[in-house]
């Protein structure tokens, strides 16, 4: 009998001009936000290649490895077609010169204040806003709904348990529910094969695992309909009640975690910390140059009644002692805004850890989390990418450092009464940058991915379960008179 009355239920829904009018929204939307998330990707992509050739080509131009200004630029992900995450939040590129803290710079939201204003379309938020309040649309009347019309008695009118019932409507919304999603994310396969986007089959993995968290999603708020829909007499009541809950799950929860935890747990602002490691940098170079130029002076005194050849070799101490003395204030430079940077993301994951705690009473959050990680747009997305670049700074520091460039040879002499020196500049050769480390984007595996999503998945099927059994209990003990 549950068999009949799902087909009944689907088939009400596909004639109805509710079902038409809120199908061809949805899918048109979600089509849309997949197009757009591809036309942009591409976008990105062509921008990241023409930063990384313009620096190539500038590094080309130079005679020595000293003189380039490298930078580390963000590739672009595909997935960042499902989720935009915080992808524009972030910056695209950083510098790696020897003086400069790996930070990236030049987000996307900063250099276009109008998409910031009004945000990014993607299919995450389509399903998000959209596909939530539709399924709410389809069954904020299923149970009160048929009492008002008279049909919940003569459907019990025959011989029908009020258990097959619930599960033969359940089953029907869902279909027609899970009709539209599906259509939808088929044609944005479509999409991504027709305009050239190559996807890996990791990425396709990952494509497919989104579809099922947004039907996922989708059925929380199908099955909270029904909920509300048993537990109240009239619909009008319903939809109102509907409404609220909506309003406070996906707009005001998550936000309201962000303020509380940020009042909770205090972190220190970027700017802070910048203004901190540039006031200990300064003091560091000055109170380093000043030790370099005080013995400097004392080296120089004492090799004035030297021989020449004395004097050149303890001028060539003198060099070492200053390189040594340099490098030593550097390190001291990076290990301390290390110690700062670690602290600080301590403080942050704190905070972030505390926040998504309370924002997963959501099961907008839940979903949204869940399809950030998927899509490699989390939160953690900035650290990976500076983690990597400081990785390669290093890398680079180091080839720079044994390449030489042709650097500057300085020679001195002095002799009775007199002192002469001389500069040779480096060779005028250009170098091959085809010789120069490559920056390589940090692993972010399928695996990694799918077990990062895991908990908020599993979560998100968690409040299913409540709201199914609620929904099944809530028709049982309502009353039909």
């Amino acid at each position: 009998m549950w068999k009949t009355i799902a087909e009944k239920e689907l088939r009400d829904h596909l004639q109805s001009t509710r079902f038409l009018v809120a199908a061809s929204v949805s899918t048109l939307l979600i089509v849309m936000s997949i197009w757009l998330g591809i036309t942009h990707y591409k976008a990105r992509v062509a921008q990241y290649e023409q930063g990384v050739q313009m620096m190539l080509d500038l590094a080309s131009q130079q005679t020595n490895w000293m003189m380039v200004s490298p930078s580390a630029w963000r590739k672009p992900g595909a997935m960042e077609i499902l989720s935009n995450g915080v992808n524009s939040d972030i910056g695209r590129y950083s510098d790696i010169g020897p003086y400069r803290d790996v930070r990236l710079v030049r987000s996307e939201y900063s250099d276009d204040p109008m998409l910031a204003a009004f945000q990014f379309l993607d299919p995450t938020f389509v399903v998000l806003i959209v596909l939530s309040l539709i399924a709410i649309l389809f069954t904020y009347n299923a149970i009160n709904g048929e009492k008002e019309s008279g049909t919940l008695k003569l459907v019990f009118a025959n011989r029908v348990s009020k258990a097959e019932y619930i599960v033969g409507k359940l089953i029907g919304s869902w279909l027609a529910i899970l009709a539209p999603v599906l259509i939808s994310f088929l044609v944005g396969v479509l999409l991504l094969i027709l305009l050239g986007v190559n996807l890996s089959p990791s990425s396709w993995g990952q494509y497919g695992i989104f579809v099922l968290a947004s039907i996922l999603y989708a059925t929380f708020f199908m099955l909270l309909g029904v909920f509300v829909s048993a537990l109240t007499h009239r619909s009008s009541v319903s939809f109102l009640v509907l409404l609220v809950v909506w309003i406070c799950a996906v707009l005001i929860v998550p936000k309201a975690a962000t303020m509380l935890a940020g009042r909770a747990m205090p972190v220190p602002t970027v700017d802070e910390i910048e203004s901190k490691l540039a006031s200990y940098s300064s003091q560091t170079r000055t109170e380093g140059t000043t030790a370099i130029m005080k013995r400097s002076r004392e080296l120089y005194r004492s090799g004035s009644e030297m021989k020449p050849e004395d004097r050149q070799k303890l001028f060539a101490t003198m060099q070492q002692e200053i390189e040594a003395k340099r490098k030593e204030m550097e390190q001291k430079i990076t290990e301390y805004s290390a110690r700062v940077y670690e602290d600080y993301y301590n403080q942050k994951s704190g905070q972030e850890l505390l926040a998504f705690s309370l924002a997963k009473l959501s099961p907008a959050s839940q979903f949204q989390l869940a399809t950030m990680k998927l899509s490699g747009t989390d939160v953690a997305l900035k650290k990976r990418y500076e983690d990597a670049m400081k990785d390669y700074k290093a890398q680079y520091s180091t080839y720079a450092q044994q390449k030489g460039g042709g650097g500057f040879n300085f020679r001195m002499s002095a002799g009775r009464g007199s002192t002469s020196a001389s500069m040779t500049g480096p060779t005028q050769t250009k170098i091959d940058v085809s010789e120069m480390p490559k920056f390589k984007d940090p692993e972010y595996s399928f695996g990694t991915s799918v077990v990062g999503a895991l908990f908020d998945l599993g979560l998100l099927m968690l409040f299913n379960v409540f709201a199914f059994v609620g929904a099944f209990v809530a028709f049982l003990r309502f009353d039909m008179r």
